[in-house]
């Protein structure tokens, strides 16, 4: 298996623990429109992100990107971006500033999951008498 299928099966078996749907085989680029530089442009929306996007991720995460920030000047392929970091209901849990490779972001589809329908954590039972 190469290192390529390998972190493509760990990225699965990520999504298949977190119950995250992957927007469907990769892509060359989320990102359709380029820089003046050839490096693409990253669009808001929910994006993967793992050592494919920066060696910073060696577990897997997952991010509502906000904004790219072109007011800072990364080298060639790399750019910043304001986002959320996202659980796994959807939820944002810490607003970020990443640095990253637009290429290796990999966008996803994540249906919002309702309050409701949540699995709670389990409380102890109460003790019987007092």
């Amino acid at each position: 298996m190469s290192t390529e299928e390998a972190r493509r099966a760990r990225a699965e078996a990520h999504h298949r623990r977190t119950r995250v749907p992957l927007a469907g085989p990769a892509r060359p680029s989320p990102c359709p429109v380029m820089r003046e530089d050839g490096t693409p442009r990253v669009s808001p929306g929910v994006y993967l992100l793992d050592r494919a996007a920066s060696p910073q991720f060696a577990s897997p995460i997952l991010v509502r990107v906000i904004r790219e920030l072109p007011d800072r000047h990364p080298p060639y392929a790399w750019t910043w971006v304001d986002c959320y970091q996202l659980d796994r209901h959807g939820d944002a849990t810490e607003k970020r500033q990443l640095f990253v490779m637009p290429q290796g972001m990999r966008p996803v589809r994540l249906a919002p999951v309702p309050y409701a329908t949540r699995r709670r954590p389990s409380l102890p039972a109460a003790r019987a008498g007092g």
